[in-house]
């Protein structure tokens, strides 16, 4: 399931996510192109994924399943998650 808390109701804009992400991790923005993967591509563990999760949770408000989770592959898989989020009533 994935749900948007009413205080995050607008989508963030990719750059605003490449942001946080980039703080989060402490990576160059510059890697963070859709197409890339988070392992292959930008050089990240399995547990650098999940702090994109949580980040996703904590900052834009969007509930992720661990099932959902697991299928984030691509820097564009996680933004997704952004539009996709359906606002809690």
């Amino acid at each position: 399931m994935i749900a948007i808390n009413d205080k995050h109701s607008s989508q963030a804009s990719f750059e605003e996510f490449c942001n946080a992400v980039a703080q989060r991790l402490n990576i160059n923005k510059a890697q963070l192109r859709p197409e890339a993967s988070w392992v292959d591509d930008v050089g990240i563990s399995s547990v650098d994924i999940v702090k994109i999760v949580m980040l996703i949770r904590q900052k834009f408000g969007v509930k992720i399943s661990t099932t959902q989770a697991g299928k984030i592959k691509t820097v564009q898989d996680a933004y997704q998650f952004l539009g996709a989020g359906v606002k809690n009533d």
